[in-house]
């Protein structure tokens, strides 16, 4: 992930911007409504062609200041269903800033009251996918990055495309044929496209993918412009098919294993698309490691970028964004966004945070780099080495997270002892009530317990928290991390922890003990000095704790995804084992409708969020909101083909 080119505008003396790296208009001044109408609307049929249906997916090349968006938001809301739900996907490589947009869209006030909601979401121009929740079930993802690249890492099934980049002439890179047959890949037969251009290259390229393309009369001054109807798909290539979802069946209810962060996801996101959702625990809600009464919110990454790296950056965005949004009609806050400084604690660590800051992996505003002697202005002590303050990360109420994700869902306190597919539907501890078109696991440690799953590589890692008493250490304002964590309170008291006990059986006792606090003091003293003096003389019968589970995978990374059935996997993808790049490999054999949400060790409400989305999209078959290979990072099935791949599965 990197940080995005300047989009290089000027503004005309009618208010109107103008790009002066492609030397083109974002939209007419005089009639720019109007000809989004006449060419995008009409021209791909709308409002009929989503008449009828639940989900109806918009795809654009080139998002520039919104307008077409807002224009079809508006018609959306006025014809919609309340079941329906659009899902909006703009490419746009050279991103306005939330400024900008807000200066453009002032010309149209009877748009205001969208612009303001958008304006709201806008995130800050980054590369990446980027997933917005508006009202009126919209959700607009924008994916910031060159088209090719953008689109290629797709994975969507569009409905109606509307094709306005700049002009031809000016950006032909939009209007090339590896950018046509992506366009072609996400489409399928009856997807309809419309653009301004009437350019003969153009009109070739997009019936060389297949389209019947036709002139229709332009806009205004422009004689003609071209509309058409894909009518032959072309046959797919993948080369991944062992992490492509399998085609949806159009679920109407799911039922949800887990009352944790990453079940509560599942289940809001799941809620949001319409279906019927149950939400199952024998402890109730966060009643384990998604149970403690405050939970660090912060991003992770590397030196050098992964997929793995840009995965935790991306759910970090969303989790960040969505929070902030969410809050805004929670009953009770959720999200305490006052900054986290994270300390290097030695020399290596200092050069990696210098090397980190400098590919800035983060959008503006969201990191800085403070050097070590600026660091008693900034946390009130020094430790001779530099930190990282983010200044819109912090702290999360597990707690009253979970009560908001899951308020219109009851959470029923019934454990899990037995998994049943029978005639299309799911059925936990073979009673007939329970009967669902999906079925996720989402229950920690536990989730692989299960047959379907017992050769999940889950490691149970047992930690415990402490509780500080009132007035133990100075109240920071911020949350402080560097291997052990400080949370302070509003009321003076703190949290910090946690132990690391790898191997421990589940069968463990669950209660604090005096050597898990005596370590959690003695690493957060080594760590911190400057509190030393003052933990020293605290007394273990003073302070109190929690202890509980968490589930991690070897490679530290979550899963999300449809849950595979090894045998056959081992067996499809044989020739992996032998390196095998180009068999005639099938696609992936998972079980009908059992999807896995798991592994998220000690970052659950950071990245939980946005594999609740994915998965969410994974089982209705809606726009996936992570770019493809952070999505095949994620997937279950990467530890079956590693292992045929190393030829030791």
């Amino acid at each position: 992930m990197k940080r995005l080119p300047s989009a290089d505008i000027t503004w005309r003396a009618d208010g109107s911007p103008q790009s002066t790296r492609f030397d083109d208009i974002y939209f007419s001044s005089d009639g720019g409504l109007a000809e989004t109408a006449h060419v995008f609307l009409q021209g791909n049929h709308l409002p009929d062609a989503w008449a009828d249906q639940t989900h109806f997916t918009i795809g654009e090349l080139g998002f520039g200041t919104g307008l077409n968006f807002l224009a079809t938001w508006e018609l959306w809301r006025q014809t919609r269903s309340p079941d329906q739900h659009l899902h909006f996907i703009s490419i746009e490589g050279f991103p306005l800033t939330q400024e900008e947009l807000s200066q453009a869209l002032e010309k149209w006030p009877t748009l205001a009251p969208l612009v303001a909601e958008l304006i709201t979401s806008y995130p800050t121009p980054h590369s990446g996918t980027h997933l917005l929740h508006l009202s009126d079930n919209v959700s607009l993802m924008l994916c910031e990055d060159d088209a090719i690249p953008a689109l290629s890492q797709l994975e969507a099934q569009v409905d109606g495309w509307f094709l306005d980049g700049f002009s031809p002439a000016s950006n032909p890179d939009m209007w090339s044929e590896p950018v046509f047959s992506e366009v072609a890949r996400l489409s399928r037969v009856g997807t309809t496209f419309a653009t301004f251009t009437a350019a003969g290259a153009v009109r070739r390229a997009l019936a060389t993918q297949g389209f019947n393309v036709e002139k229709v009369k332009g806009f205004g001054r422009k004689r003609e412009m071209l509309v058409g109807r894909m009518a032959d798909v072309p046959t797919p290539t993948d080369s991944k098919p062992w992490y492509r979802a399998p085609p949806t069946s159009n679920p109407k209810s799911a039922l949800i294993v887990g009352a944790g962060i990453a079940g509560a996801a599942t289940a809001h996101a799941l809620k949001r698309r319409g279906l019927s959702v149950r939400l199952m625990d024998g402890e109730g809600l966060g009643a384990g490691a998604s149970g403690n009464p405050a939970a660090l919110f912060m991003p992770r990454f590397s030196v050098n970028p992964t997929p793995e790296d840009d995965f935790h950056i991306a759910a970090y965005l969303y989790a960040e964004r969505e929070m902030q949004n969410m809050q805004q009609g929670a009953s009770i806050p959720f999200f305490d966004p006052r900054g986290v400084l994270q300390f290097a604690r030695a020399e290596g660590e200092a050069t990696r945070f210098e090397k980190i800051a400098a590919r800035a992996p983060l959008p503006e505003g969201h990191l800085e780099f403070i050097a070590a002697k600026d660091l008693k202005d900034i946390a009130g002590f020094e430790t001779g080495f530099p930190a990282f303050l983010f200044p819109r990360a912090g702290v999360v109420d597990p707690s009253c997270l979970l009560t908001h994700l899951t308020q219109e869902i009851e959470v029923e306190r019934i454990p899990a002892a037995s998994l049943t597919h029978k005639d299309g539907g799911w059925y936990l501890n073979d009673l007939a009530a329970d009967a669902a078109d999906v079925l996720v696991l989402a229950n920690g440690s536990g989730l692989s317990a299960f047959p379907e799953t017992d050769w999940l590589p889950l490691e149970p890692v047992l930690g415990q928290i402490t509780n500080l008493p009132v007035g133990t250490l100075p109240k920071q304002s911020r949350a402080l991390v560097a291997g052990p964590y400080l949370i302070s309170h509003g009321d003076g008291s703190a949290l910090t922890g946690a132990t690391y006990e790898l191997g421990r059986g589940e069968q463990s006792a669950l209660e604090p003990t005096a050597i898990g606090h005596q370590h959690n003091l003695q690493d957060l003293a080594e760590t911190f000095p400057a509190f030393a003096s003052a933990l020293a003389g605290l007394n273990l019968e003073e302070v109190t704790g929690r202890v509980s589970f968490r589930a991690q995978l070897p490679d530290r990374v979550p899963f999300a995804g449809p849950a595979p059935i090894q045998d056959a996997y081992l067996s499809a993808y044989e020739r992996l084992r032998h390196g095998d790049r180009f068999a005639a490999y099938p696609p992936a054999p998972v079980y009908p409708g059992l999807f896995l949400l798991g592994g998220l060790g000690a970052r659950g409400f950071t990245t939980g969020l946005l594999l609740g989305e994915l998965l969410a999209a994974q089982i209705t078959g809606t726009p996936l909101p992570l770019p493809r290979d952070l999505a095949d990072a994620v997937h279950p099935a990467r530890f079956i083909v590693r292992g045929l791949r190393k030829n030791s599965a």
